[in-house]
């Protein structure tokens, strides 16, 4: 009967310590996980969300269209006559990881009804891949810190002819940094209608002479601006509205009046002798300005000026006239129907 209860008796210890050893292990085990949160029924839970966010993009912050190269104002651009014209797209760009991290900004300048891809045209489309940029600012309106290490101002030039289109143009500027990641901005601004002409600084009639009617003189008339233009013309020999073509130096008639100036805008006439047939195939020059057809398109050619055409002039000197005469003829552009 003892040996039977001793037998229990190891059982029970035996079991009891396989208890204590199994609810170790699995307090153990558990111990490796986060804490359960516990909410009730009558409570809210508020659990915290992290991440730690690296390679950022790019930021192109601000675009302006301006004339100077210091200059964050958007603004309409009129051409200059003839030659060409500074234009910027000026801003601001931003990378939170380092400004130095940016590589690259390109700029592209382009007519609103022409994509952003197309080739470079003069009348069109410019590019500027080699933009400045100066990593050296400090910009805290747009999130910089206190050492300026995450924007910089970038200035991209475009050498813009007088015979871009006028219209709405848009700049659309494209930033990289050195992970290849990019962003695009754009903003949008002018280019206004420009009319001008160029033209030789003298009309030669050369040696003529008394009563005879001059050689046809052929000056040509150069569009220098970006819109169709006609030809408003008027002649002065001392002061506008004298009433003559030419003064000279000698004689009993020292003035040639403006009504012996005479001009053909569309045909030479080189077989022209005399006075009657001069009256015939030219029109007079007058002292009041007055506004003629030419029609002359503004240039589209990027290699060579397509936007020239002829004038034809002559002029009769009169008996008493004599000595070196000398005179002025105004022309001046006008926007012809079938403009831009």
């Amino acid at each position: 009967m003892e040996k039977r209860d001793n037998k229990k008796y190891r059982f029970i210890i035996i079991f009891s310590v396989f208890l204590i050893l199994e609810i170790a292990l699995i307090i153990f085990l558990f111990s490796f996980f986060s804490s359960p949160v516990v909410g009730y029924s009558n409570e809210t839970v508020r659990v915290q969300t992290l991440l730690n966010v690296i390679n950022v993009a790019p930021e192109v912050l601000t675009v302006v269209i301006t004339n100077a190269s210091n200059s964050y104002t958007n603004m309409n651009i009129t051409p200059n006559p003839g030659t060409f014209k500074n234009v910027y797209c000026n801003g601001i760009v931003r990378d939170l990881d380092n400004s130095t991290y940016l590589s690259n900004v390109t700029a592209y300048l382009f007519q609103n009804s022409t994509s952003v891809f197309a080739g470079d045209d003069n009348n069109t489309h410019y590019t500027n891949s080699t933009c400045f940029m100066n990593t050296t600012v400090y910009n805290p309106t747009y999130g910089d810190d206190a050492n300026g290490n995450y924007t910089a101002n970038y200035s991209c030039l475009f050498i813009v002819q007088y015979y871009a289109n006028p219209g709405y143009w848009n700049c659309t500027v494209t930033t990289a940094n050195i992970l290849n990641l990019n962003t695009t901005n754009t903003n949008v601004s002018g280019i206004n209608e420009l009319m001008a002409v160029t033209l030789p600084p003298t009309l030669n009639y050369g040696n003529v002479n008394s009563t005879y009617v001059s050689n046809e003189n052929i000056t040509n008339v150069s569009n220098a601006g970006n819109v169709m233009i006609n030809l408003s013309l008027q002649g002065y020999s001392v002061y506008i509205g004298d009433g003559n073509a030419m003064n000279c130096s000698r004689g009993s008639v020292r003035n040639i009046s403006i009504m012996y100036e005479k001009y053909n805008l569309t045909e030479s006439n080189p077989s022209v002798s005399s006075l009657t047939q001069l009256e015939t195939l030219y029109a007079n020059l007058t002292s009041a300005s007055v506004i003629k057809a030419f029609s002359l398109n503004y240039r589209q050619n990027d290699v060579y000026d397509d936007a020239i055409n002829a004038t034809y002039w002559r002029i009769y000197v009169p008996a008493g006239a004599a000595g070196t005469c000398s005179g002025n003829i105004v022309f001046g552009a006008t926007k012809a129907a079938g403009s831009y």
